[in-house]
Formats: structure tokens, C-alpha cells, sequence
């Protein structure tokens, strides 16, 4: 019997169930924002892969991870009202054992003036900041959703403006323990497509550079739990190699990050 409890013990440890077993990680619930805007009007130039982007990535995410909810803005719905509403629908309903992902394509602006970096909403007539939502904006959004994970992904110009330095975060491993220390702790980091320099748009399969590698990186995961940070290492390198962008992955200070992960989780088959 002895024998027996140590061989169990053993297994357990090799195998990680000791810590974590797909049963045991408590959740909460995942809620997804996602924003693609190809038709503007005023000035803006008609963008060709953010709408694809979009509606490619609420796809791969309700097929193969667990959502619960979804909220999507694709062109004229993506408006600076309904935008702000969103984010506030996101500060009314998710508590703080939900999960949150935000995924922004389409235009992005910079004011060299103000140093500051903007998302571009549907119906913005010009570069005036008046039609436009600012970084810093998007920041307070997402410091008042009281979700235990938030992850801002941005495919736009200038988005890496919404780091404003770095913060110190668990370094990442792969083993059961690491997975359950990092959703333990709270999150609220950004994957960007670029620092503050333009983002190229055109790349494989009628997607941009940096959406054609989020989402294979997605649809590629075979693993029950699939972080933050193991998305970023599977982006960034063949985004830089294949395009003159270079993602960033930061906490966002000031914002209640603890040095968590949001973390991906895989439906069964």
C-alpha cells in the first residue's frame, strides 16, 4: 500500500496533476472586445485585412478557447459612442474572477504634440483629437474593469505609445505550477503589433503580418493552457523577420497588474 501511494505521488509530480488538473484551474468567466474598422469616413484611408482580422479571430477564439461572451464592432458599429460603451458594458458586468480580451484593428494615430497615441473609431472625420480615443483613455478603461485578467491586443499604428515603461512580471516556465501561480495573480498586460512606428497591413492570406501569426499561433496551441506570454513568443519573432514592425508585450503600469497571466484555456475535442 506504501508502495503504492509513493508510485502515485511520483506520477502525480511528473505529470503535474499533483498541482493542476484541467478540472481544477478556477476560471471565471472569459469575456472578448473585438474591434475591426476597415470603412472609415472623413479622411481616413479604407484599410483591406482588419475586418477579416476580426471576424477571423472571434471565430478561432469561440471554436477552439473558452468564451462566454462576445462583443464585436466591425466598421460603422466601431464608433467612438459605441466603443466607450463597450468598455463600460466591460466595467458593469465582468467580475474579479473573469478573464477579458480586447482585440483592436484598424487605424491608429499619433500627436506629436501631446506624445500621446490614439485608437481611430469609425466615424472619425479627421486627425482632430476630438473624434479620436486616446491611450490613456484606453488605460483607465481597462484599470476599471475589475476582471482578474485583462489582455489588450492592438493591430494599429503607434500602439506601443500605451506603454509608458515596464513592469516586473513572472518569468515564464512551462509547468503546472507556473500556470496556477499566474492566474492566481492578476493581469493587465498589452500584445502590440508595433512601438510607435506605422504597422504594415498587408500579409499572408488576406490577413496583416501580425494577425496571420496571432492566429496561427491559436490555431496551432495543442496545449490545454496556452498564456500570454507563450502567444507573444509565438508572434513576435516572425512578425520582426518578416515585416519592419516589431511587437511588444508590457504590463500596463499603474493598472493593478500584479505579474499574472491571462491565460488561454483550450476546449476539449
Amino acid at each position: 500500500m506504501k508502495t503504492k501511494l509513493i508510485f502515485l505521488l511520483l506520477s502525480s509530480f511528473i505529470t503535474g496533476s499533483l498541482f493542476l488538473d484541467a478540472q481544477d484551474l478556477k476560471v471565471g468567466d472569459y469575456y472578448a472586445l473585438i474591434i475591426g474598422v476597415d470603412n472609415y469616413s472623413g479622411d481616413w484611408e479604407v484599410l483591406s485585412n482588419a475586418v477579416r482580422d476580426a471576424k477571423t479571430l472571434e471565430q478561432t477564439l469561440e471554436q477552439h478557447y473558452k468564451f462566454d461572451y462576445f462583443r464585436a464592432l466591425i466598421n460603422e458599429e466601431a464608433s467612438r459612442e459605441n466603443i466607450i460603451n463597450a468598455f463600460e458594458w466591460l466595467m458593469s458586468t465582468v467580475t474579479e474572477d473573469d478573464n477579458v480580451l480586447i482585440y483592436y484593428t484598424g487605424h491608429g494615430d499619433y500627436n506629436s504634440k501631446l506624445d500621446a497615441g490614439f485608437w481611430v473609431p469609425a466615424d472619425a472625420q479627421s486627425s482632430s483629437v476630438s473624434g479620436l480615443i486616446s491611450n490613456t483613455d484606453v488605460i483607465t478603461f481597462i484599470k476599471g474593469i475589475k476582471s482578474r485578467h485583462t489582455l489588450l491586443i492592438s493591430d494599429a499604428c503607434f500602439t506601443g505609445d500605451i506603454f509608458r515603461g515596464q513592469a516586473i512580471q513572472v518569468e515564464y516556465e512551462d509547468s503546472p505550477k507556473y500556470y496556477e501561480k499566474v492566474h492566481q495573480s492578476s493581469s493587465r498586460k498589452a500584445i502590440t503589433s508595433g512601438g510607435i512606428e506605422p504597422v504594415l497591413g498587408g500579409g499572408s492570406d488576406g490577413h496583416s503580418v501580425f494577425a496571420f501569426f496571432l492566429l496561427r499561433a491559436l490555431m496551432k496551441n495543442e496545449n490545454k493552457y496556452f498564456d500570454a506570454t507563450q502567444l507573444y513568443n509565438n508572434v513576435w519573432i516572425p512578425v520582426a523577420n518578416n515585416s519592419e514592425q516589431t511587437p511588444q508585450f508590457h504590463p500596463l503600469k499603474n493598472t493593478g497588474d500584479a505579474g499574472g497571466q491571462f491565460v488561454f484555456v483550450k476546449k476539449g475535442d
